[in-house]
């Protein structure tokens, strides 16, 4: 699941793919009936988001059968999505076990696992010859089908029928671009400034665009902005700045070929002028409105993002260990586990979509999460749904626990790239530590941070206040980090008094805040406390007030 997620070329590809996969499961589920019941989840009737995979309970000797039944439902509903597109062999693929009865519950349960990770790395190879040799780009592992009518596909992209499924998906919704999650703290202040000249130059940029269609002859995007946690803006003016587009915010948008190679702006001898004068006026506006926040003392507008993934730790292991059921029968235990997760999910995707973190959940099924968020929201957003895990999960699954990755990347960046390399810092994490915090900074050319922890909520405090101390410059010599990385074996040679005393002393003659400087010489111990320097660093420069 988590790798055709991450083949999203836009976020409506990503959001889509989660639908999408929500849907396909919702089918596996509501093929249970009675006499049979669901054990995870624990009803048919949860929100979308849950993980795809079902535990279910059958009478004796009908198990095969309601597994056959469960995997032809959500072939149907494979068939009526694909709507007359060809047959897409290899997709969608239902796996499955049937175990006996046998010495009881517990023993069945551990039976099929087991029998299940065997079962997962067998593949079924039914693929008929295909007229043509083109392969799909957007997922790479699937032959493209011949060209639809429909403007789901850009110029050049080859999609196959599970790529154009998905894309018609997301077409049917708008989802919020990653310019407009960038731009949210930043919009979100300016609905709240109550100042009259925020809606005067919302209608100036408003004007601008409108002027810019009528001279292109198309129709661009201008929704998309609209996220849950968002507040109202009373004003007409206001209510399109919160609706819009985050990228029309941008001065850097208004630049012409910019808009012909993002929106596909025909620029020709006789519209040339007037596009001209569009982003000229256009660019006027974001460049005033953004000076207009920086005079009221509003957040910033950052060009980066966030992608938050996280996922509780051996929570298969836990579900077959018979120790933590707590004396009440294990097919019961499991019940109220799923429950847990449930909520678990319900509150981690309450605390991303609030007004305080301005984020937009891909998926919530309690033991896992991916999330996009602004950049100056992401890291407390992650530590209130990392609290969400534990509140919702503490008194039914004792010690369980998640780990988690933030990735931040500029707007411009490939979406498929990031998200995998989000996936995969999330595993570097939990092989370094159960729970992990791993953190990542990508900037258009390449990584420049990276910081991997046991979670800490003490270093992620000293982490914040170092951003609080560095300030919107992100104050800090690049000569302190790359001494204290020089240096590291020597200052490990100090003893903890000395080595804070130092690094205190270094930061402070580079211009650091007292309080900064303390908070990195608490970190020094550490051993990667420069790359958590490096990483408050990018937080300071890109996203404070």
């Amino acid at each position: 699941m988590q790798r055709f997620i991450a083949e999203s070329r836009r976020t409506a590809d990503l959001f889509a793919s989660s639908e999408l996969m929500s849907k396909l499961a919702a089918a596996l589920r509501g093929a249970v009936e009675e006499p049979a019941e669901l054990v995870m989840p624990a009803s048919s009737e949860i929100e979308a988001g849950i993980p795809n995979r079902v535990v279910a309970l059958a009478p004796a000797g009908q198990g095969e059968e309601l597994a056959r039944s469960m995997a032809r439902a959500v072939q149907r509903c494979w068939t009526a999505l694909l709507d007359g597109a060809p047959p897409s062999p290899g997709f969608p693929v239902v796996q499955w076990v049937v175990v006996p009865p046998g010495d009881g519950y517990e023993a069945q349960w551990k039976r099929a696992q087991w029998l299940l990770a065997q079962r997962k790395r067998i593949r079924d190879f039914a693929f008929p010859p295909q007229p043509q040799a083109h392969v799909c780009s957007l997922t790479g592992r699937w032959p493209a089908i011949e060209s639809r009518a429909d403007s789901s596909r850009r110029d050049g992209e080859l999609l196959s029928t599970v790529a154009w499924v998905k894309r018609r998906l997301g077409r049917r919704t708008v989802f919020p671009s990653t310019w407009s999650i960038a731009s949210a703290p930043y919009r979100a202040a300016l609905l709240e400034a109550e100042d009259a000249r925020v809606a005067g130059q919302a209608e100036q940029l408003q004007t601008a665009l409108n002027l810019l269609e009528e001279e292109a002859g198309l129709t661009l995007p201008q929704r998309g902005g609209d996220l849950p946690g968002m507040p109202s803006g009373r004003a007409g003016e206001l209510q399109w700045l919160r609706r819009t587009e985050g990228a029309w915010c941008a001065v850097q948008t208004w630049d012409i070929e910019y808009l012909r190679r993002e929106y596909g702006v025909p620029v020709t001898a006789q519209n040339s002028d007037g596009i001209d004068y569009a982003c000229t006026e256009g660019r006027k506006a974001a460049y005033e409105l953004q000076e207009l926040a920086a005079e009221l003392g509003l957040p910033k507008f950052s060009p980066y993002l966030a992608v938050l993934v996280q996922d509780a730790d051996r929570l298969g292991e836990k579900l077959g260990k018979a120790e933590l059921v707590s004396g009440m029968p294990m097919r019961r235990w499991h019940a109220r586990v799923s429950e847990a997760l449930a909520d678990a999910g319900r509150r981690q995707r309450a605390v991303i979509e609030s007004r305080e973190s301005l984020g937009k959940v891909v998926y919530a099924g309690g033991d896992d999460l991916l999330a996009l968020l602004p950049l100056a929201t992401a890291l407390p957003a992650a530590r209130k749904s990392f609290a969400a895990f534990q509140q919702a999960t503490a008194d039914v699954i004792p010690g369980a626990s998640i780990s988690t990755a933030l990735l931040f990347f500029h707007v411009s960046s490939t979406l498929q790239s990031v998200v995998a390399a989000a996936q995969s810092l999330l595993d570097e994490a939990k092989t370094c530590h159960r729970p992990g915090i791993a953190i990542s900074v990508l900037h258009r050319g390449g990584e420049r941070a990276r910081w991997i922890s046991a979670w800490n909520e003490e270093k992620i405090d000293l982490i914040e206040t170092l951003v609080r101390a560095m300030g919107d410059e992100g104050a800090l010599s690049a000569r302190l980090a790359i001494g204290l990385e020089r240096d590291r074996s020597e200052l490990k040679t100090l003893d903890e008094d000395w080595r804070r005393m130092e690094v205190a002393r270094r930061a402070i003659r580079h211009g650091m805040s007292e309080e900064g400087a303390q908070a990195l010489a608490t970190l020094s111990a550490d051993e990667h406390h420069v790359d958590a320097l490096l990483v408050a660093r990018f937080l300071a420069a890109e996203g404070a007030r």
